[in-house]
């Protein structure tokens, strides 16, 4: 009886090269594409916070981390206060802000109502903001509570420094 074609035993060379060629398109598609790494956020503060005063967002160079730090502080307590803004200048007039360089440092945060939440101008080093900012939040979220427990009071504010 002839033999068909196909039919036979296929070559251990042609298994291989099939498995090569294979592996070798997923090393391809593994490397040459972002399919399998992590998305990395946009470098950038979230848009719930604002920047004023003599100091740029520019000028203070923030690193990746400290703008992580920053939005992932705002995001915490975004039902608290779903507006930020930092008021920030310089002591002196400073051509390039250094990690040493002072600041004069505020934030204000705006609340869901009319009241919006101040803290006193203080001045810190460059590499203390991020850090204060991030404490300065958890104190003013955890004030703002304890001051909504009273609305008779609540009525007389607006601005409320903590």
């Amino acid at each position: 009886m002839p033999r068909k074609a196909g039919s036979g035993k296929r070559s251990p060379v042609v298994f291989f090269a099939l498995i090569f060629f294979c592996v070798a398109a997923a090393g391809l598609v593994y490397f040459q594409t972002d399919l399998f790494r992590a998305r990395s956020a946009e470098r950038g503060l979230s848009g719930l916070v604002s920047v004023r005063g003599s100091v740029g967002l520019e000028q203070l160079a923030l690193t990746d981390q400290e703008v992580g730090v920053i939005n992932r502080t705002v995001e915490k307590y975004r039902e608290t206060f779903p507006k930020v803004g930092l008021v920030i200048d310089t002591v002196g007039h400073v051509d390039k802000i250094t990690p040493k360089t002072v600041l004069i440092f505020a934030v204000e945060l705006q609340t869901n109502g009319d009241l919006v939440v101040k803290s006193w101008s203080r001045k810190v080093p460059r590499d203390n903001m991020v850090p204060q900012f991030v404490a300065y939040m958890g104190k003013a979220a955890s004030e703002y509570k304890e001051f909504k427990r009273f609305p008779d009071v609540k009525q007389n504010f607006k601005t409320l420094y903590i």
